[in-house]
């Protein structure tokens, strides 16, 4: 009974050895199997001793190409020194490779290269083993962009001295890396608080939540077993959560327009990646100051974060703009208006978008007559190369008494969020005769 499960386990291996070693025909490799074809075709037909011996070279040549490629790689050895597999954008991730030859010939010239779909990555090198030697490099990722992103596995490629064959191992399994969009510290920055009569209050300090649920609503996904209504989950046919009253007011609902059609890119700076470290921030400040958050994003998929505090909410917002992708083809004021149904009267709402439209702006107001307290974070998307200005609109927020800030290419965060724009911040002026606003440095 052990010799068929020492032979089948035998044959797996070799089965899996072999499904990781490829070995590829070049295109000087056919024309020289095409030549030995007419060649030993040209030797049966005319009987002539010179066209067999040419064919008979030819085969060992061919032969001996294939075997020098299969050896080359055959014994190598490789695998990938201990790596982080979160991040943020801007960091630069250290790593190492190491190869070992265990055969006894050298390999020749190898180019080994860890795989991955990350934008800008390219970690790897050309290498020459001796027999039973090893070799060891650093390599460096710097991530740019947020997302989830495969790394791996390691590839090895060679190839005979004449190239008539291409030969590459993989060695190791893929590894999923998450890419975080970066967190900075907003000390100046001032979130909404209004009391029933849209009036603005500072905000009183931690308070503990009420225990007893008030109503309950349809299950999102993220939220705890705990809070499925199992009454309410039998009668609806569908699982519904508890909500619970926070016993303050003040929730904070972070608003991501992740539009297509509105965002820019400069080189590899992109009004997207702007936008979504402030939504990240502004996360970070509200939950730092014990306010409940949640988030909206309409991008490849309609994100929809339920309230929630802590470092685990944090957490989640992180994953989510780490998925979330600039495909959206909601314009703003749709977002607005769909999901205007779970916002409450007292809840605050912080809008980043790169939208130069006015037609949401409207929305914001019906939402600020309910007493929501608003604020508009604008990424200018003409300092990364977009022809629509943003003058309309910030004009039209600041006449509907909106707060609004703006932020553009370049600029620091902290510094851009401590300032609320003011009308006479707009570089336009006014024609009285058309009434149509022009730059001020055409005016002059």
């Amino acid at each position: 009974m052990r010799l068929p499960e020492e032979l089948s386990y035998c044959m797996q291996m070799i089965r899996t050895a072999s499904s990781r070693f490829h070995a590829q025909v070049t295109p000087r490799g056919r024309g020289m199997m095409i030549l030995l074809a007419v060649i030993l075709f040209l030797a049966l037909a005319t009987g002539e001793s010179v066209l067999y011996r040419l064919t008979y070279f030819l085969t060992l040549a061919t032969a001996g190409s294939y075997v020098w490629a299969r050896l080359s790689l055959w014994r190598l050895d490789m695998r990938v020194g201990k790596q982080s597999t979160v991040a943020q954008v801007g960091d630069v991730l250290t790593g190492a490779i190491y190869v070992r030859n265990n055969s006894g010939l050298s390999t020749g010239c190898v180019e080994v290269v860890q795989m991955s779909d990350m934008p800008c990555d390219v970690c790897g090198g050309i290498i020459q083993l001796s027999a039973l030697r090893w070799k060891e490099w650093k390599t460096q990722r710097f991530c740019c962009a947020r997302g989830i992103y495969t790394i791996g596995p390691l590839v090895a490629r060679s190839s005979d001295p004449l190239g008539l064959f291409r030969v590459q191992i993989d060695r190791g399994d893929r590894v999923k890396m998450a890419i975080y969009p970066p967190v900075v510290e907003l000390p100046s920055f001032r979130l909404p608080a209004r009391d029933s009569c849209g009036k603005q209050l500072i905000w009183p300090g931690p308070q503990t939540a009420s225990s007893e649920a008030c109503t309950v609503r349809g299950y999102y996904h993220g939220d705890s077993l705990n809070r499925i209504h199992w009454p309410s989950t039998a009668r609806c046919g569908q699982l519904m959560s508890k909500e619970f009253d926070s016993g303050r007011s003040g929730d904070i609902w972070i608003v991501l327009d992740l539009e297509r059609e509105i965002h820019k890119c400069t080189g590899m700076e992109r009004t997207d990646e702007y936008a979504v470290a402030i939504a990240a921030s502004l996360a970070h400040l509200a939950l730092t100051e014990e306010r409940p958050v949640g988030l909206i994003a309409h991008g490849d998929q309609e994100y929809l974060l339920p309230l929630g505090s802590g470092t685990r909410q944090m957490s989640r917002v992180l994953d989510m703009l780490a998925l979330s992708k600039t495909e959206g083809d909601a314009p703003l004021a749709n977002v607005l208006s769909d999901n205007a149904v779970i916002l409450r009267r007292s809840d605050s709402l912080l809008i980043v978008t790169s939208s130069t439209a006015t037609e949401w702006v409207p929305v914001l107001q019906d939402l600020m007559y309910r007493g929501l307290g608003i604020e508009v974070v604008l990424v200018d998307p003409t300092s990364f190369g977009g022809d629509q200005p943003c003058y309309e609109v910030m004009k039209s927020l600041m006449n509907a008494g909106i707060p609004a800030y703006i932020v553009r290419r370049g600029d620091s965060l902290p510094l851009a969020l401590s300032r609320q724009m003011m009308l006479h911040d707009l570089p336009i002026l006014e024609e009285p005769s058309t009434g149509e606003l022009i730059p001020a440095s055409e005016a002059s």
